[in-house]
């Protein structure tokens, strides 16, 4: 099976730094490039009464963009062939859009060493990929 793309999902954190280091690992193996993806989400309900949401999204997706930036430059100090896209949506809905439109191979993201109540219950963002996802996804544990 040949992966010439793979996708990371990135929050920041340092799980995320954890599943990166294992993509590019396996982005050497099989020369594919990676694309490392943030999604802005929209507002929590209730948001709008304290603040302008048109503003405040601006301002989620400036500091994104910066947080993305940062995440691209340690990517690429590991691994040349990575690139990086923000996106504002549900994750999982946007994720899943851009497997089929950038041809996605292999989604690798991290997982908390807990899983809460509430995920097991109504879904986290991974559980919700793991569902919806058109390709294979390595989830890497993270403690």
């Amino acid at each position: 099976m040949k992966i010439e793309r793979i996708l990371v999902p990135t929050d920041f954190s340092g799980h995320s730094l954890t599943a990166l280091k294992y993509a590019v690992e396996l982005a050497r193996e099989h020369e594919s490039e990676l694309v490392l993806v943030h999604v802005v989400e929209p507002l929590p309900y209730g948001t709008t009464r304290w603040f302008e949401p048109t503003k405040l999204l601006e301002r989620y997706g400036e500091m994104a963009s910066s947080e993305l930036e940062g995440f691209e430059r340690e990517a690429l100090q590991l691994y040349p062939k990575c690139r990086s896209e923000l996106h504002f949506g549900v994750v999982y809905e946007v994720i899943g859009e851009l497997v089929g439109k950038l041809k996605i191979d292999l989604i690798v993201m991290s997982m908390r060493g807990q899983t809460h109540l509430i995920d097991l219950l109504i879904g986290g963002t991974a559980e919700k990929l793991l569902r919806y996802a058109p390709c294979p996804i390595l989830r890497i544990r993270t403690v």
